[in-house]
């Protein structure tokens, strides 16, 4: 069922208080009076682990070390938000923060408990990354599917949850469209997001992978990479005229072969020289035809 009411509130809602608001832990607090297991608790790092719905695929590297330098100079300024799971606390948003604290030596975390459902930790997870730290576009427009399929979002509900435009999103998820190795691109950092959004209107899959090694190679902007894919999607009529009309003795070729074999035949004719294409559609009707010409293995 769909519910609307915390649409445009974001994760502050979702958690059902304020969690934005830094809140500096240089030392073990008491903890806030447990209410149906919920509260807060400095917990050891040790207890915590990842959460397997976690939309982040790539933690950078730099990033995480800065943020780890910060921590051991101020402290963690907002606590990571978990649950209790199987003896454990799964980590339900913050886990960059809980990732930078191992690295800064820290042995416990400032942690709000929280009593959540897999689908709300789904939820959360999801709009705490689209909100508070960049995702690379991929995984941003992943993360946008998922929470759409989720809740049974549209685009326009799941933009108002995380305060975007609904073509914002739609960009996102078109990028979905592309091929492995051109999202593979994105992902690293390769190719932009607008280089990618312009590969979109490059049907051929041989002509798209030759654009997007050539922006690679010769660093395109994304304006040169438009008109190119434009220029591309434009059907080529030049050189062509000839063959609108083919001639009759040819397409009386073409019923015969076609007969004989058994399956579609076409003849081009360029001039003195041409082409004579054979489908089949199964390796049987392969065999067939095969036979029909008198082909042996």
């Amino acid at each position: 069922m769909k519910d609307t009411r915390r649409l445009g509130l974001g994760l502050d809602a979702l958690l059902g208080a304020s969690t934005a608001e830094p809140v500096a832990v240089a030392a073990p607090p008491a903890e806030a009076p447990a209410r149906n297991g919920e509260g807060l608790l400095y917990a050891p790092l040790d207890e915590l682990r990842p959460n397997p719905h976690q939309p982040r695929t790539n933690f950078d590297e730099e990033d995480l070390e800065s943020l780890a330098a910060s921590i051991k100079s101020s402290g963690v300024l907002q606590p990571i938000v978990a649950r209790r799971r199987d003896g454990m606390l799964e980590i339900v948003a913050g886990e960059r923060r809980f990732r930078a604290a191992r690295r800064a030596g820290l042995d416990r975390i400032p942690v709000v408990i929280r009593n959540v459902d897999d689908h709300a930790m789904l939820q959360m997870a999801l709009i705490e990354n689209l909100q508070r730290r960049d995702l690379n576009p991929m995984e941003k427009a992943r993360a946008f599917r998922e929470l759409m399929h989720a809740n049974g979002w549209s685009q326009e509900e799941a933009a108002k949850a995380v305060g975007l435009g609904r073509p914002t999103v739609a960009n996102f998820l078109r990028l979905l469209e592309l091929p492995s190795d051109v999202q593979d691109a994105v992902s690293s950092g390769t190719l932009s997001m607008g280089h990618a959004r312009a590969l979109l209107a490059v049907t051929n899959a041989a002509a798209r992978l030759a654009l997007m090694k050539k922006i690679i190679a010769d660093d395109l902007s994304v304006r040169a990479v438009e008109t190119l894919a434009s220029a591309e999607a434009k059907p080529r009529h030049r050189g062509k005229k000839f063959e609108a009309k083919k001639d009759a003795n040819l397409e009386d070729l073409e019923r015969k072969l076609s007969r004989h074999l058994g399956t579609k035949v076409e003849i081009e004719a360029r001039g003195p020289a041409g082409t004579i294409s054979i489908r089949y559609y199964s390796n049987a009707q392969f065999g067939e035809v095969m036979r029909r010409m008198g082909v042996t293995a």
